[in-house]
């Protein structure tokens, strides 16, 4: 059975859409990483989860590709603070009970500790999805835009169960 891993931010959960609303009503800029890492830091992940939302349905979706017995799922996130895989283990555990939850401390690569080779990555991030390639893994990117990528792309989590994927 293959291993699928899943972004969190961006795939499973709104938070990054959250996330710039914030930054552009507060004038926060992307340039301004420490401005960003303190927001993070600081932030009740409890709350903000909830308030993001999922994205389009997204975990009763996970909950079909699980039935579907094709993968081994898992999330796999990057996280900027204990609190926040804290909070995103309770979340999951209540949503998703008995799916692994693997945080990354951000700064560091996916690949630094998950085995790609083989395995399955879904996420929004090119940089990811191309060091997992690196790796010898499968990457899926994840976009509800109608640009061109060099992966594979789905637009819904639903098409995992009907992608053919060849390792």
């Amino acid at each position: 059975m293959l291993k699928l891993y899943l972004d969190c931010d961006g795939v499973i959960l709104d938070t990054i859409n959250k996330s710039y609303d914030y930054f552009d009503k507060h004038g926060i800029k992307f340039e301004d990483q420490n401005a960003i890492r303190k927001y993070y830091q600081d932030l009740d992940w409890n709350k903000f989860i909830i308030e993001a939302g999922e994205i389009d349905n997204s975990i009763s979706k996970i909950k079909e590709i699980i039935a579907s017995n094709l993968y081994e799922v898992n999330i796999l996130t990057h996280v900027n603070s204990d609190n926040e895989i804290e909070a995103k283990k309770k979340y999951f555990s209540k949503h998703l009970p008995g799916v692994n939850i693997i945080g990354v401390p951000k700064g560091i690569k996916k690949t630094d500790y998950i085995e790609a080779k083989g395995n399955i990555l879904v996420d929004d991030y090119l940089g990811n999805l191309d060091d997992w390639y690196q790796k010898g893994g499968i990457p899926v990117k994840f976009s509800n835009r109608n640009k061109e990528c060099r992966y594979t792309k789905i637009t819904d989590l639903r098409d995992l169960i009907n992608l053919k994927i060849k390792n």
